[in-house]
């Protein structure tokens, strides 16, 4: 009996940290076209990460909060860039999302050429924060940076140079959203001591009763678990 317990307790132990309630996240972050890319743990500093590669990290998910916030790309489909960002998009409080910070801060006095990076995520790209602060006004990246990392300082706020955090305005940096939402190619510039953030939201899974691969295998352990002892129990003495 006792054996049957630890057995029980430590599936449902892996099934708590083994199935989150929601997983839409960036799973491959890779160079092109001459740049590199790195996918990395959540940093203390976001400004505290300098390369020349651009650097990915997962930030948080769950459920959007009050108040709803206005995204300057809606994940559509297409090719954009900071002159012509696409459709914007308001995402209400109660959506199910994944969060992604895209970084590069080379931190060279010069003009430097990143390439591109491709980023591939779980699930379909639901809106893009693109904007810092510019004239004073909090941009999409300042009034996001509640859904980053728990762990992470965001220069929220940043305006030296104005708008030196976001793309919007700036003709020579690209996105583009393709495999129906799920890829982001981005060509960012950062030059002369610039850095340059989008925060991506991706759709959370938010579909109930639906367990998830790792949620099946654990069920079945516990069941296995369950129904031995209760096979235990029936057996007849000899």
């Amino acid at each position: 009996m006792r054996r049957s317990f630890l057995v029980g307790f430590a599936a449902l132990t892996l099934l708590f940290f083994a199935t989150p309630s929601f997983a839409g996240f960036a799973v491959s972050a890779v160079g092109s076209g001459g740049g590199t890319a790195a996918l990395i743990s959540p940093p203390p500093s976001a400004l505290g990460v300098v390369s020349t590669a651009y650097q990915v990290w997962n930030e948080s998910s769950g459920l959007t909060t009050s108040p709803s916030f206005t995204l300057e790309n809606n994940g559509a489909v297409g090719p954009y860039s900071g002159l012509s960002p696409g459709t914007s998009t308001t995402i209400s409080p109660g959506t199910p999302y994944g969060s992604t910070m895209i970084q590069l801060n080379p931190g060279i006095n010069a003009v430097v050429h990143s390439g591109d990076a491709i980023i591939t995520f779980s699930s379909k790209i639901i809106g893009i924060a693109l904007s810092g602060t510019t004239g004073g006004v909090a941009g999409s990246l300042d009034l996001t940076d509640k859904y980053g990392a728990p762990t992470t300082t965001y220069p929220t706020g940043y305006t030296n140079p104005s708008n030196n955090r976001g793309i919007i305005g700036k003709s020579n940096d690209l996105f583009t959203i393709s495999s129906g939402g799920t890829v982001l190619d981005v060509k960012l510039t950062a030059n002369f001591d610039g850095f340059k953030e989008l925060r991506v939201f991706t759709a959370g899974t938010g579909t109930a009763g639906v367990p998830e691969p790792a949620s099946l295998v654990v069920w079945s352990i516990v069941g296995a678990v369950v129904a031995g002892r209760s096979l235990r129990r029936q057996r007849p003495a000899i």
